[in-house]
């Protein structure tokens, strides 16, 4: 395969840095932007380009600093949106704010990424969009439900984008890690957490349990980082140990994503089986 250009969000670190990584080692040229650039990890690979760029900034500011990049570093073949964060917190707890700030992160900001780029694309009627989920869209944890519900709204919209782009030659590709040993959960990093001894009281035991239970599994997490880059590698490229498979709209990335998204669908099933013949009494 001829060399690409990848355009990575979130490339600081974490999947973001280990894909670009990944894919630079290829020959491809991989525009990592960051928010930081001065601050970005820098690695020793020429293919690797810093750049700023902040989703969280209005759309006319992400499509002014979209269209730079492409004049600067020509078209973008790849574009996967990795940038993200955690919100812990009972629901009471978090405030508008709080919520708002999650939802902008992990899906306006990563839409708006698209919309940025989309036109490109269209006009050259080919690329690929790579979306970083979760496996958390697949369920609902006590004082995680923003973030779950983040990772759901940025799953069916991206799925649904999908659908949208197909017929112009544009590719889509959902992938929903497990927990992957990365920076995701470092209580100074990219997680964050509005309740504990400063909540409302009903709940502390429940906030004080969660926040000891991340901070024990961080650094502990099963996924192996540089594994997981690898195999979005193969998947996009069809190469590796994806040679020849054709990419699916969906990758589930680690053992535990596999057994959490199946139980998740397996129990929704059960329902379904369970209340069948009652659900299906309201039909005329």
């Amino acid at each position: 395969m001829a060399p690409q250009t990848w355009l990575i969000t979130g490339a600081s670190s974490g999947l973001g840095l280990h894909l670009a990584i990944v894919a630079a080692k290829q020959g491809n040229k991989v525009v990592a932007t960051t928010r930081s650039p001065k601050k970005a990890q820098q690695v020793q690979d020429t293919n690797i380009n810093f750049v700023y760029l902040d989703q969280n900034e209005p759309l006319d500011k992400i499509k002014e600093d979209m269209n730079l990049i492409i004049s600067t570093h020509g078209p973008i073949d790849v574009a996967v949106n990795c940038a993200a964060y955690v919100q812990m917190g009972v629901l009471e707890d978090l405030t508008p704010e709080d919520t708002y700030q999650q939802f902008q992160t992990n899906v306006f900001g990563a839409l708006n990424v698209y919309r940025a780029i989309l036109p490109h694309m269209r006009s050259r009627r080919s690329g690929t969009l790579v979306t970083i989920g979760s496996m958390a869209a697949w369920f609902a944890h006590p004082a995680a439900s923003i973030y779950n519900a983040s990772k759901a709204a940025l799953r069916l919209l991206s799925l649904g984008l999908a659908g949208e782009v197909r017929p112009l030659g544009i590719k889509h590709l959902l992938v929903e890690p497990g927990r992957f040993r990365t920076e995701l959960l470092k209580q100074d990093g990219d997680f964050r957490t509005s309740s504990g001894s400063g909540g409302i009281a009903d709940y502390r035991e429940l906030s004080e349990a969660n926040k000891r239970d991340i901070a024990f599994e961080s650094d502990k997490q099963r996924g192996d980082p540089v594994k997981g880059a690898q195999v979005i590698y193969d998947v996009v490229t069809s190469s590796g140990m994806a040679k020849d498979k054709e990419m699916p709209s969906f990758l589930p990335l680690g053992a535990d994503a596999i057994e959490d998204i199946t139980a998740a669908a397996t129990s929704a099933i059960d329902v379904c089986k369970e209340w069948k013949d009652i659900a299906s009494s309201t039909d005329y």
